[in-house]
């Protein structure tokens, strides 16, 4: 350490800069993490005609609790895995989030 205190002060500047720019490479490094946004919940009115149509069908797996539109519960079935068919009780509930003001509407199941 006593080496350092020797160096010119150019010299100290130097090293100073290459320290500074290596930790800010650092720090600049991609972030790998994705913030994943929920989407708004549909309207309620588009809940309760889902309610309805569960009703008339029978079904029982949706979890009203969940937002429809999140494609990761209960309202969306997951494909199949390559080379099987695609399971024909595919319940899955679709949206269109491009509405203005960031409105959802479900558009498909």
């Amino acid at each position: 350490m006593g080496r350092i205190a020797t160096l010119p002060s150019t010299m100290k500047i130097l090293i100073g800069f290459m320290i500074l720019t290596v930790l800010m490479l650092i720090c600049m490094e991609p972030n790998r993490v994705e913030a994943q946004v929920e989407p708004p919940y549909p309207p309620d009115y588009e809940v309760r005609a889902l309610r309805e149509i569960a009703t008339e069908l029978g079904k029982k797996d949706w979890n009203y609790n969940e937002n429809p539109c999140n494609n990761k519960s209960s309202w969306f079935t997951p494909p199949p895995p390559p080379n099987v068919p695609e399971a024909i009780n595919n319940s899955s509930v679709t949206c269109n989030c491009s509405f203005p003001n960031g409105e959802c509407h479900i558009d498909g199941m």
